[in-house]
């Protein structure tokens, strides 16, 4: 089910499966057993050669997941799409209905739907997959953006607008201590600091420093790659991945529930 025509390449993560490329019959059309969806980490889309027909789709030239046993906490992991596998109504051992899905702060939300599809559909689900993340991605920057600006003029900013106050997955790590601001993220080279706000700065320069998001910053570091930054990031004190705190910030949550 995994392939090694990308084994380094450092957009996908230890613990993903590159479902393309790989041959037809390791793309599963059902979910592995104790499984719940795959959270798409890589997406790199290529557009065919034109024919006369059909018309050129893009297709994608690297698709790679994580699969997860339950549904973790959607609050916690906004910005993250999913893919389920699910047994088409005629029961067609050759096919599967498949679901995209993303974190909202209401929860798991289904975003598209595509039955009947065969051992292709990660390309069929890529384009999908691609809008939907880099969307994602760029609300979460926007928020970021506007949550330093309404810190820095000391008041509300436009009702309107998205609300910067909503606590991301990072802004909860700062403020449950699993990171700190100032601390240090790396990731193939890059170095990121965490900022308040739950902002990631890159680089050195004046000019160059910006503050963005988790998978906002991967995926402009990854380009034409589109990547689920959570993924990427480590802490670079003890080289502990950020999905990984973020399971364990989840954890925490759960456990003060109850």
């Amino acid at each position: 089910m995994t392939s090694d025509t990308y084994p380094n390449d450092p957009t996908v993560p230890p613990t993903a499966v590159a479902l393309v490329p790989a041959p037809p019959g390791e793309v599963p059309l059902r979910a592995p057993a104790d499984t719940w969806a795959l959270v798409v980490t890589t997406v790199r889309l290529t557009l065919p050669q034109r024919t006369d027909t059909p018309p050129p789709t893009l297709a994608a030239e690297l698709f790679a997941g994580v699969w997860l046993p339950v549904p973790p906490p959607a609050e916690v992991h906004r910005g993250d799409v999913a893919v389920r596998l699910h047994q088409p109504a005629d029961d067609d051992p050759a096919r599967t209905d498949v679901e995209v899905l993303t974190a909202t702060p209401q929860g798991w939300r289904t975003v598209h739907a595509l039955p009947g599809l065969d051992t292709r559909w990660p390309h069929d689900v890529a384009a999908v997959a691609v809008s939907w993340m880099r969307a994602l991605a760029d609300e979460a920057e926007r928020k970021v953006g506007l949550r330093l600006f309404s810190s820095s003029v000391g008041r509300a900013v436009d009702p309107m607008l998205p609300d910067p106050d909503t606590p991301d997955a990072l802004t909860q790590m700062i403020e449950s201590g699993l990171v700190a601001v100032g601390e240090q993220l790396g990731w193939n080279g890059h170095t990121a600091t965490v900022g308040p706000g739950g902002a990631l700065v890159h680089g050195t320069e004046p000019a160059l420093r910006f503050p963005s998001a988790v998978s906002a910053l991967a995926t402009w570091l990854a380009r034409p790659t589109t990547v689920n930054g959570w993924y990427l990031w480590r802490r670079t004190r003890d080289d502990r991945p950020l999905a990984e705190l973020r399971a364990e910030l989840a954890t925490a949550s759960r456990s003060a529930e109850r």
